[in-house]
């Protein structure tokens, strides 16, 4: 069952539920492709609980133990019935979601909660109309802590320290922020960050702080440059 399919039905089941014979169980299938500790993780299956208590068990959840894509085929595969929620970030599939690029800007804000108030605003009043993810019914979008600078090179003091360098970033607006900085932009998968660290493939990445402990990578850093607002903002869409 798709997560438009069961969005319209859990609409009528409750509609009903006073009038008419307790519905037959459904199980949403949760996929993610982070570790199990992770936020986003824990996010789904915490929003699933959830659902869970108030539907008095009707719907429950189902978390694969490993996820049915790779992170940029995640929204296709959430579209295509292979798992009813999951998290994508629009960012790993180059030109193919532009307007949310506006959650993407450096200086957007401190934390998570304020600039996700507002990017969840802006899409509900600006963006959703344009269909962008067309095929899905968008529970929330969201992004994480502000993107800061880490890597294993040296302190950056200025940012023609940053020249060079090889950088890890997720995509879209992020990519371009770190092409203008002097950087060699790295688009890869968050969950790749530890690997293309720990060899050299890769000199840093811009990431949010909890990603720093999420993805293992505490050990790993040496240098870290703290932007006031965020020197990008790395966000996610929950689907």
């Amino acid at each position: 069952m798709s997560v438009k399919r069961f969005a319209v039905s859990a609409a009528v089941a409750m509609g009903l539920c006073a009038a008419a014979p307790a519905p037959a169980q459904t199980t949403l299938t949760l996929s993610s492709w982070v570790p199990p500790q992770h936020l986003l993780t824990r996010a789904i299956v915490d929003w699933a609980k959830e659902i869970e208590k108030a539907t008095n068990g009707r719907v429950k959840y189902n978390l694969v133990p490993k996820a049915v894509a790779s992170p940029p085929g995640t929204f296709d595969a959430v579209r295509d019935g292979l798992a009813d929620i999951s998290s994508a970030v629009d960012g790993y599939t180059p030109g193919r979601f532009v307007l949310t690029r506006v959650a993407e800007f450096p200086l957007l804000g401190d934390t998570s909660t304020e600039v996700s108030v507002g990017y969840q605003r802006i899409h509900e009043r600006r963006l959703a109309r344009f269909e962008e993810h067309k095929g899905v019914k968008v529970l929330a979008v969201f992004t994480h802590g502000p993107g800061q600078i880490y890597n294993t090179k040296r302190p950056i003091k200025s940012v023609g320290d940053l020249a060079g360098l090889k950088i890890r970033v997720g995509g879209g607006m992020v990519n371009e922020v770190a092409k203008a900085l002097g950087t060699n932009a790295l688009l890869k998968p968050a969950p790749e960050s530890y690997e293309i660290i720990s060899t050299g493939v890769a000199d840093g990445l811009f990431f949010p702080a909890e990603a720093i402990v999420s993805f293992k990578l505490v050990d790993l850093i040496k240098h870290v440059t703290l932007v006031p607002g965020g020197s990008t903002t790395p966000r996610s869409r929950s689907s």
